[in-house]
């Protein structure tokens, strides 16, 4: 946990002072300077944005093995990826779809004679909700499935994947670059609810708005 302390901080203060005049200037009111940013829709204007980008993830669950031996050498923090395609209308209420992978944790199993390693990694397949709740600070809810796969190396090599029922929430500030590009961060929460899986991840995003109308 501690390790991810830092990065976690440094993405905590992005989000929130990337634009140190955040409170002062920025708001839902749309006029024709605003357009410029990808973030925002002039009124009658509708757009396909996409985010992609990764960070880090910290799993908080529970770990562990059914008594075939004992666990050993956790690593909950594992890299994250993200891939979301949202449209945008001319108003705050967004919907879209997401994807990316999820590095949940890997730990050692070990008894007297033999050790192994277990991995648990996630494919997340979400209808995604979003609104802005000013002109670049964004709020995100997500509801699908999770494809789970489970590769366990001990005594052999044994993969199993299940789909299991989860959700996401994440709230996020872009920075725009240019009329069509921006740069994000992001933290998120995820939870596969079926498996109990969940954890915490901050990111660092690409924000391309590619189709406009």
């Amino acid at each position: 946990m501690c390790s991810i302390k830092p990065f976690i901080l440094l993405i905590i203060f992005t989000t929130f002072l990337l634009n140190g005049e955040l409170i002062a200037q920025d708001s839902t009111k749309i006029n024709d300077k605003d357009s410029a940013e990808v973030n925002v829709q002039q009124k009658g204007r509708y757009a396909f944005i996409l985010y992609a980008g990764g960070g880090w993830f910290n799993y908080i669950g529970s770990v562990g093995s059914s008594g075939i031996a004992s666990n050993t050498a956790v690593v909950r923090a594992r890299p994250t990826s993200t891939f979301r395609i949202m449209w945008h209308p001319d108003h705050r209420l967004r919907v879209g779809i997401e994807s990316g992978y999820e590095n949940f944790y890997t730990y050692t199993v070990q008894n007297d004679t033999s050790s192994g390693k277990v991995n648990l990694r996630g494919i997340p397949l979400l209808l995604v909700w979003s609104m802005a709740v000013t002109k670049r600070l964004n709020i995100f809810a997500g509801f699908g499935y999770y494809l789970l796969t489970t590769d366990l190396n001990y005594k052999g090599h044994v993969k199993s994947s299940a789909f299991s029922l989860g959700t996401n929430v994440s709230v996020n500030y872009v920075q725009p670059l240019s009329p069509k590009l921006g740069i994000g961060a992001e933290l998120k929460w995820t939870n596969a609810t079926q498996t109990k899986d969940y954890g915490i991840s901050a990111q660092v995003l690409l924000v391309w708005k590619f189709f406009e109308w």
